[in-house]
């Protein structure tokens, strides 16, 4: 009777720790919260979370919700910088992003810009200074998001400059800021890789623009204007991109390449041109090295264009500008 009145007792026990297990296995398969929030502001409560290095931000609408931060205009040519009050300690975090909604203008005037920095890290660019096109996400607010550095500790910074506040501004608003890390590490991915070690069969090149065997970094293959002076080379010459580089679902997107400008006259240029917008160029003084240019304003879009100008505004009048690319990379996170 006694070893029946036992086995009773036990049967309700190993039901109870049958149950357990199974609600701690189901707990065990939730999705865990592991974002880490860091800082985060919205600006509808002001800016006592900012310090303004340089200029007078303000807050104001439009906005994504409530109030956003607002860069300043100035009359003549002017570099301004707000940043987090605290400094962001990363040191031991991974995976950290930074989000944010923006709503921008920024004219297409040489000495307007717009960048986010992370201490002295640039890690979102907006315009590059030497761009001559408007650059606009069409009177919308978009999100975007950067990859901050590992490890990392410094301030954020929102950095633009400006001409002048007619035809040389930078409207630039930014809102809704959160910079998180978590144990999910984006996916790096490479979009374009041209090492033009071998052929230029990706590229339509015209006029000046050639494919040359030893012309390229390292005595390997690159894509080079024909050299020689006279008025038969004055003009523009264009080797642009064949495929369609889609960035829908991409952020953190940087180009990068070696090239070389040997340029005689101050009018000739090297530019780069994206969906038909000279988002950078190098005029003047002729020189060599490795271009790393943030796509932030252009990320989560899709059929993107991609084009090289080499512009040779003097012909005989100033001597010959030749242009050469090579080790071209487009790597994105998703």
């Amino acid at each position: 009777m006694i070893a029946k009145f036992k086995t009773l007792l036990l049967v309700p026990l190993f039901a109870s720790c049958t149950a357990i297990n199974q609600q701690d296995a189901f707990l065990d398969s939730l999705p865990r919260p592991v974002d880490n929030v860091v800082f985060k502001d919205d600006f509808d409560n002001g800016l006592g979370k900012w310090i303004q290095t340089s200029g007078t931000w303000t807050t104001s609408t439009p906005a994504m919700s409530g109030l956003a931060l607002q860069s300043p205009s100035s009359a003549t040519a002017a570099t301004f910088n707000v940043s987090t009050a605290v400094t962001l300690d990363l040191t031991g975090k991974s995976g950290c992003v930074l989000e944010y909604d923006t709503q921008f203008l920024l004219k297409g005037v040489v000495g307007v810009s717009a960048n986010v920095q992370f201490g002295s890290t640039v890690v979102g660019t907006f315009k590059d200074t030497s761009g001559t096109s408007d650059i606009s996400s069409a009177t919308s607010f978009v999100r975007r998001k950067a990859v901050l550095p590992a490890n990392g500790n410094g301030r954020l910074s929102f950095v633009s400059s400006v001409t002048n506040n007619t035809t040389g501004f930078a409207d630039w608003r930014i809102d809704n800021v959160v910079v998180k890390c978590n144990d999910r590490a984006s996916t790096a991915t490479t979009v374009l890789d041209e090492n033009l070690n071998v052929s230029a069969a990706n590229w339509s090149l015209n006029s000046l623009w050639t494919f040359n065997a030893t012309a390229g970094l390292g005595g390997t293959g690159g894509l080079v204007t024909i050299s020689g002076g006279g008025n038969a080379h004055q003009g523009t010459s264009s080797a642009t991109y064949i495929p369609s580089i889609g960035l829908s679902g991409s952020f953190g997107c940087e180009l990068q390449m070696f090239y070389n400008h040997a340029n005689s006259a101050a009018e000739n240029c090297l530019a780069i041109h994206w969906n038909s917008n000279r988002i950078w160029a190098q005029c003047g003084t002729g020189t060599a090295g490795t271009l790393r240019l943030l796509l932030t304003a252009n990320e989560d879009t899709t059929g993107n264009t991609l084009q090289f100008r080499c512009i040779d505004a003097n012909g005989a009048l100033g001597g010959n500008n030749t242009c050469t690319v090579d080790q071209l990379t487009l790597t994105c996170q998703q």
